[in-house]
């Protein structure tokens, strides 16, 4: 998710009273959780983490990112991490409490190891936490139900979800008429009803939304650059942040995602859940 440092401090601390909860899975992924392998040998033999032996990744659901169900965490960064844990012999823990606002913050705080839920490459972050290679790219889209483009939001009632990159700015564009929300649900039920015109999203996310809860006559048209909105001036690279204090993890990440990708893993990833193969060659890494 394409959130800014200063709404997710903010949800921390409503995450933190709540306390963390953990869902300990396989370094397979899966339901049925099994121990590592004794004789397994990791990618990179002197890589410490939170807890020995295990990866803490602090999550939410975000689709076709990550999905949660019950105990097993999938999408195509569930998935991708699984295949991260199977390299480096490590069992990957969950933590799912506070949502989306409490990932970076967690990561910042030692909490966890790293981050879920497609969060993007951008100049502020890299400050606060150790940005892997990129994962893939991310289109941003507008979504609407009237084929609305990003040269079409004057006047118009437009929805984004709390901590996105470019709420600032259309917020100083559009004043009234944009609205912030807490979660999909609810903007994409407001869509639904006609109570916004359109709504700023990943275009992955919104696609694969659609497949299982059509909106009738909804598109997903990519953003196009635009001087009221300078976070719509290039695609976004979703990376999976690390403490600053960690780099041997950062950099064995960055190691490890370019190995699957490589080999092909990432891509058969993007495949499974339905998402263009190409931008899984998201090219050098950049920060919006």
């Amino acid at each position: 998710m394409s959130r800014t440092p200063r709404t997710l401090v903010r949800a921390l601390s409503a995450g933190s009273a709540a306390g963390l909860l953990a869902i300990s899975l396989s370094a397979c992924g899966g339901s049925e959780a099994s121990s590592v392998a004794s004789d397994c040998k990791p990618a990179h033999a002197d890589l410490k983490t939170i807890t020995q032996g295990e990866l803490t990744v602090a999550s939410y659901d975000y689709a076709p990112a990550t999905i949660l169900n019950g105990d097993n965490v999938t999408g195509m960064e569930g998935d991708l991490i699984g295949e991260i844990a199977k390299l480096e012999c490590l069992k990957v823990t969950v933590s799912t409490s506070g949502g989306a606002g409490a990932v970076i913050p967690s990561v910042q705080s030692k909490r966890v190891d790293i981050g879920s839920g497609n969060w993007l490459r951008t100049k502020e972050r890299l400050k606060i936490v150790y940005l892997s290679t990129p994962l893939w790219s991310d289109p941003q889209a507008i979504v609407s139900t009237k084929g609305l483009t990003s040269d079409d939001l004057e006047g118009k009632k437009v929805g984004s979800v709390a901590g996105n990159l470019w709420n600032d700015s259309m917020q100083k564009w559009l004043g009234d008429n944009f609205k912030i929300y807490q979660d999909d649900e609810s903007i994409y039920a407001d869509l639904k009803a006609g109570r916004i015109d359109a709504l700023v999203a990943s275009a992955a996310s919104a696609n694969y939304r659609f497949k299982d809860a059509p909106i009738e006559g909804a598109t997903v048209i990519d953003v196009k650059p635009n001087p009221k909105v300078p976070q719509f001036a290039g695609v976004g690279q979703v990376m999976l942040p690390s403490s600053l204090d960690n780099e041997a993890l950062g950099k064995a990440l960055d190691e490890d995602i370019q190995k699957l990708r490589e080999n092909g893993t990432i891509k058969k990833i993007l495949e499974k859940y339905g998402v263009d193969p190409k931008v899984g060659e998201p090219g050098t890494p950049t920060e919006l």
